[in-house]
């Protein structure tokens, strides 16, 4: 596995002009939307398609500016510790993007053990929403995303999410994290390219890291997001999860 170094702070000026663009841009997005509708039923249907595609390209403007305010929150957010079951959070996680993964023809799965760990609050729901929405863009039809939790010495807990994409290469690896920047799998495609960015701030924020594994077997990317683990913790029974039909994970007690 490798660690993604570069895991840059946003300049203050950057989130202020996306503060400042926010409403404007609603605005403009608003106004378009009146326009498309008075040109819905016209007898030349080419001014709605072209105002459809402007539309769809604020959308995108939209996105990268919340991104953006997502990436500021991180270093101004209040630090709130709370310890969470890594493994129930995958879980859920799993849950709320089953039905992105049945659109998709792709599957998930989550296997591991229960591992509880120590956070800012929603740290890893909001790296798995990264990883997993990353991970369903490359995967192929029929293809699944793996989610695996397990326990790293010393005192730490990780989640791997595997696809079944192209992977990275090490140079891309080196880049991941850079703010804006898309590998090649991720180029033509909708997105912001901080994805990545915000997942590793955040996990820092929390003491924790990312880190990126190229191609090997099966698994054409691994991204492991490692936070520190609630030593504090009593132990609980071991569980794991498995996929039901149509690919919702399924949360089971083992002995």
């Amino acid at each position: 596995m490798n660690a993604p170094a570069w895991q840059p702070e946003p300049p203050t000026v950057v989130v202020a002009a996306a503060h400042q663009m926010r409403g404007p841009l609603s605005s403009v997005r608003l106004r378009l939307e009146l326009l498309q509708d008075r040109f819905e039923n016209a007898a030349d249907p080419a001014p709605g398609r072209e105002l459809a595609g402007i539309l769809r390209e604020v959308a995108r403007l939209s996105d990268v500016l919340e991104q953006v305010l997502a990436w500021g929150a991180v270093e101004h957010a209040a630090a709130r510790a709370e310890t969470a079951d890594a493994l129930t959070v995958a879980a859920l996680r799993a849950d709320a993007w089953s039905a992105a993964a049945r659109a998709r023809g792709a599957y998930l799965e989550v296997t591991g053990e229960r591992a509880s760990l120590v956070q800012q609050r929603g740290t890893l729901e909001q790296t798995l929403d990264v990883l997993l929405d990353n991970a369903l863009k490359v995967s192929p039809a029929g293809g699944t995303v793996r989610i695996s939790v397990h326990r790293e010495p010393p005192g730490e807990v990780a989640v791997d999410v595997c696809d079944e994409g192209p992977g990275m290469s090490l140079e891309e690896i080196a880049r991941a994290c850079e703010p804006f920047w898309r590998g090649r799998a991720g180029r033509g495609g909708r997105g912001s390219g901080l994805g990545l960015t915000i997942a590793a701030a955040l996990l820092g924020a929390s003491g924790g890291r990312l880190e990126l594994g190229a191609r090997g077997g099966p698994c054409g990317l691994r991204a492991r997001a490692v936070l520190p683990a609630d030593t504090f913790a009593r132990p609980v029974p071991a569980q794991a999860c498995a996929p039901s039909t149509g690919g919702t994970p399924l949360l089971r007690t083992t002995s």
